[in-house]
């Protein structure tokens, strides 16, 4: 597929790594490459069916969200590049408006005269392709209205669908937490954390735990559960195995490439660490980012084998307790650029089909962070990717979040650059981070689907995987963002 791109200072070597064409009703990618020809932008990939592409794009106002076209077929003459992420952003508003609309939903004026705006514009920039220049401008302009109508559909969404979800009671019970760090936490941190969340998750992690080969450490985790209990919080014990080259002892590499010696080491983990929490925890996240490649040089067939058995060892020493598997990067976008042989969701389905008893599965959105993140995207793709999930899978989900209080986080927004993730410019910052949770947890506790939600990392001064993303800044002084999350437990939850 290839595109004529009226703004070129955009395509950037990050946006050329970070462009992809997508397949069917999942949206899978292709394995593929983008580049630059002549003038042109080329999507290649070993496929000629019919595909959305997704482009990193700087909307107005917005900052950089990862768009997509609508539907396209391959051709000889080349496709106005703004005018189709218009088109597709348009009309993934306009269906999703509709869509709820025939659950219920009452849409505002500020989101039907989004609505009205953007579809003008598109079809001002639709009916001027002869003009580039003049496409690409009103393309931009309908961006622009789709992006804000966007972002108000999905907060009446999340207001009107929770207290549909509420019914009587006027509270959900679903939970809200945070994923703790390499300690209990201590003094006013503890106090904010008590007030704001009702569930935490000790991680019991394999490389905490396990340091040197055969040395078990456990009292920071004895003293994370211990403390949650203290404070009248729910438990989630986990994840025990984590598939991410960061969170796996040193040693442990030592053993990369054998299978069966790996596997038999990540159970005698699972097995002690159940044998030393049972009855303290109220839900087991047995195994996270399972859909990471390369590592311990594990294939995904062996991965598969291994949280298989990772979920009877620890249904056959606690068989009550729920267990969970999660996964992180949902979209898949590294499938773009490495051979992968399933896709996250896939990875679920095929767990779920074992019938291994397993209670849900848990998503990561790690939203601005690249890479093991995803791109900043519009509210609505959030909402269609649970939904996608749910209808698939049919079981509840574990949502874990993060977003970042700084623009050097997100290497996709240029430094002081103006994004919102509401409806007003403003740089990149420690708001930001609290307006992009105010508007996002709502819309995630709207879903009947979601047990849970998570902020998956603790502080900025203590280990993490994703800069700036913490409730707690390098100081340990708490962001706005812990406030929003005790405004929404008060708000909507139990």
């Amino acid at each position: 597929m290839r595109f004529v791109v009226h703004d070129r200072a955009q395509v950037t070597q990050s946006l050329l790594a970070r462009t992809f064409a997508v397949s069917g009703q999942e949206e899978v990618p292709y394995l593929g490459r983008t580049y630059l020809s002549g003038d042109l932008l080329v999507v290649e990939r070993r496929d000629d069916s019919s595909g959305s592409v997704h482009v990193p794009w700087n909307v107005p106002k917005f900052g950089v969200w990862q768009l997509a076209t609508a539907s396209l077929m391959e051709r000889e003459k080349p496709y106005l590049l703004e005018l189709e992420l218009a088109r597709g952003t348009v009309f993934r508003l306009r269906n999703q408006l509709g869509s709820w609309q025939l659950l219920g939903l009452e849409a505002p004026e500020e989101v039907t005269e989004r609505v009205a705006e953007a579809t003008r514009a598109f079809s001002r920039a639709a009916t001027n392709q002869d003009n580039p220049a003049e496409a690409a401008r009103y393309a931009t302009e309908a961006m622009a209205a789709a992006a804000a109508g966007s972002v108000a559909l999905a907060d009446t969404y999340g207001e009107q669908a929770i207290r549909v979800r509420a019914g009587e009671t006027e509270k959900l019970g679903t939970l809200l937490g945070v994923r703790l760090s390499d300690s209990a936490p201590e003094g006013a941190m503890a106090e904010r954390i008590a007030e704001a969340c009702n569930i935490v998750a000790a991680p019991l992690a394999w490389k905490s735990v396990e340091a040197t080969e055969g040395k078990r450490r456990w009292k920071a985790c004895d003293e994370q559960v211990a403390w949650a209990h203290q404070h009248n919080m729910k438990v989630i014990g986990g994840p025990l195995l984590e598939f991410d080259e960061r969170s796996l002892p040193e040693w442990s590499f030592l053993w990369e490439g054998d299978y069966s010696a790996v596997a038999s080491l990540m159970m005698e983990h699972v097995r002690t660490t159940v044998q030393r929490f049972r009855g303290r925890i109220h839900l087991w996240n047995v195994a996270a980012r399972v859909n990471h490649q390369r590592v311990l040089g594990l294939t995904d067939e062996q991965r598969l084998q291994v949280v298989a058995r990772a979920v009877r060892e620890v249904r056959a020493i606690d068989t009550r307790t729920p267990i969970v598997v999660s996964f992180d990067e949902p979209w898949a976008e590294y499938m773009a650029h490495q051979p992968a042989e399933m896709a996250p969701l896939d990875f679920a389905d095929q767990l779920e089909r074992a019938d291994l008893g397993i209670s849900g599965f848990g998503v990561e959105l790690n939203a601005g962070f690249h890479p093991f993140g995803t791109a900043p995207r519009n509210p609505l793709a959030f909402s269609r990717l649970i939904d996608q999930w749910s209808q698939r899978l049919e079981l509840p989900l574990l949502v874990m979040v993060s977003a970042p209080s700084s623009a050097s986080a997100d290497p996709m927004a240029p430094p002081k650059v103006k994004v919102v993730a509401g409806g007003e410019g403003r740089t990149i910052d420690a708001d930001y981070q609290a307006d992009w949770a105010r508007r996002r947890l709502p819309m995630l506790l709207a879903k009947n689907c979601v047990q849970i939600v998570l902020w998956n990392t603790l502080a900025d001064d203590r280990p993490h995987d994703f800069p700036n993303a913490g409730l707690f800044d390098s100081t340990g002084a708490p962001k706005p963002v812990l406030g929003v999350l005790r405004d929404v437990r008060e708000k909507y939850l139990t």
